[in-house]
């Protein structure tokens, strides 16, 4: 019982991080929100070694999220 309790807690505190319900976990294939894609981005970024690949994937994010302006602008 302690065990769900905390599997429990855990839950809910990897939701949070995540920006969705903890009822996300249990959705049909393609219903969960963004966790399933938030999860595979987390676990990309952890496999890129080399802080130049870091870098190429940040400004790449920048670039898709400010267009047009500059990656150097969208970093201040």
């Amino acid at each position: 019982m302690a065990v769900d309790v905390r599997a429990g807690a855990r839950l809910r505190e990897i939701a949070a991080v995540l920006g969705c319900p903890v009822e996300a976990f249990y959705a049909p294939d393609g219903a969960a929100c963004d966790a399933g894609m938030t999860s595979e981005l987390f676990r990309l970024w952890h496999a890129i070694q080399e802080p130049q690949g870091r870098q190429r994937v940040l400004n790449s994010a920048r670039r898709e999220v400010y267009g047009g302006a500059t990656v150097a602008k969208a970093a201040e």
